[in-house]
Formats: C-alpha cells, structure tokens, sequence
C-alpha cells in the first residue's frame, strides 16, 4: 500500500475540504498489474478517527463517472458516502481502471500504449473490485 499526496488530486480534495472531510489516496495494484488509486474517507477534519470503527464498504462507480460522483453530484444534501463516515463506517471509494485518476500500469502506459486499453467490465470486476476489497479488509 502506497499512500499518495491528496495535493495529486485537486478536484477530489477540494470536494472534500469544501465539506470538511479528511481523506488519502491509496494506490492498489491489481492481479494483472493495473495501478488504481482509491479514496479512503478518514473522518471529519479536526475530529479524531475512531479507534473502532463499523464494517469496511466500498463504493464502486459505473460507466462514464469516478469517484468524484458520489460526492460531487449531491446538491446540497449530504453524500451517503459521508453520512455512512459519520456513522463510523471505514469508507472506501474505487476508480476503476481507465478513469482519469487510475491510469497506472506495471509495465504499460495509458497515454501511448493501445495494450493498457484492452480491458472490459468482466476485468473490472475481477480484478478491480477484488485489489479494492482486499485493501479494505487489510486495513
């Protein structure tokens, strides 16, 4: 587990200071060597993290979004997502393989190599999904 600088993703921490949550991005890496970064909801800022907390979920978005829309499209009403933090939830949002904030690879790169685009849901399922599971279940 690698954990990256929230300053690497502007859009998603400025949704979360603006709400007044802490957060980090954590990089997961995939069965076949795809390198996700998924948002960890740590809690209110200014307020201590639980040391027990609920169940570990994860969120997982669908086509044509990322993570950014389980807090991003709420109006002015409180994602679930925040709302299961508050009730001390250990919250969890993946980006699936593709989306502009997971574009890792091992060995392949998005931006010239058509190889890191052969991929469909079926792979996102099983690889995705399952790397994003783990790593809420390991923490």
């Amino acid at each position: 587990r690698r954990i990256l600088a929230n300053a690497d993703y502007p859009r998603f921490g400025a949704l979360m200071k603006n709400r007044g949550y802490d957060w980090e991005a954590v990089k997961v890496t995939t069965e076949d060597d795809y390198i996700l970064n998924t948002f960890h909801i740590l809690g209110k800022t200014g307020q201590p993290r639980p040391e027990s907390l609920k169940a570990s979920v994860l969120v997982q978005h669908g086509a044509s979004v990322d993570a950014h829309s389980f807090i991003e499209y709420t109006g002015d009403k409180k994602s679930f997502v925040l709302g299961l933090a508050d009730e001390g939830f250990d919250m969890w949002i993946g980006n699936n393989r593709g989306t502009a904030t997971s574009q890792g690879h091992k060995t392949l790169n998005a931006a010239t190599d058509n190889a890191y685009w052969d991929f469909s849901w079926a792979e996102m399922g099983l690889y995705d999904d399952v790397a994003n599971i783990q790593q809420g279940a390991n923490m």
